[in-house]
């Protein structure tokens, strides 16, 4: 069902994405705090990325998606995508259900996804924040295949995922859940 996405993320060429996506080695600032500006997709993800990120996926699809579960990519953790998500209400004018795309920078958790994806057959948002081109260093490669980009921003220093210790330790800090709440309330508002 997905093989478009697939065919995209395993044939990426990075010529394709030098604009916003490149594999960039320090997104320090002078301060030593998360450079948001540098978010890059699509590079080589640290193991210990990948993990926390396979086992965040995993508990999502085992405890709240459960009825339609998720699609993952379980080979590089770049993106996950929720069949059928279930608009909230004041949507409901527009279209009751979508898949929805979630980007994982290539150091995360240290930084969060930017916006996430909805699929382009929804025409507009009640809010206004869905859009045909990505800002804030989101990825716009993946609008070709069928997507539009949804405005969510996490300002710098707002996202404080947790220290990983041990296994599970993502969960005291914020993490894909903490961002699904984030999706939940940002979608639920009409401003």
């Amino acid at each position: 069902m997905f093989d478009f996405l697939n065919s995209f993320f395993n044939n990426n060429d990075n010529n394709d994405n030098n604009d916003n996506n490149d594999n960039r080695t320090n997104n320090n600032d002078n301060n030593g705090r998360m450079n948001m500006k540098k978010t890059s997709f699509w590079g080589d993800r640290a193991q210990y990325s990948k993990d926390i990120i396979t086992e965040q996926v995993y508990d999502i699809a085992t405890n709240l998606f459960r009825k339609n579960g998720v699609n993952f990519d379980e080979e590089n953790a770049d993106w996950v995508v929720i069949p059928k998500y279930k608009l909230p209400k004041n949507w409901h004018h527009i279209k009751k259900t979508t898949d929805l795309l979630i980007l994982f920078p290539t150091l995360y958790p240290k930084v969060p996804p930017v916006g996430f994806y909805l699929k382009d057959d929804i025409p507009f948002s009640p809010d206004g924040h869905l859009f045909n081109e990505a800002y804030h260093e989101a990825d716009r490669n993946i609008l070709k295949y069928g997507w539009k980009w949804y405005c969510v921003y996490i300002s710098p220093g707002s996202w404080r995922p947790n220290k990983i210790r041990k296994q599970y330790d993502w969960k005291y800090g914020d993490n894909i859940w903490t961002y699904l709440s984030l999706i939940r309330e940002a979608l639920s508002t009409n401003k």
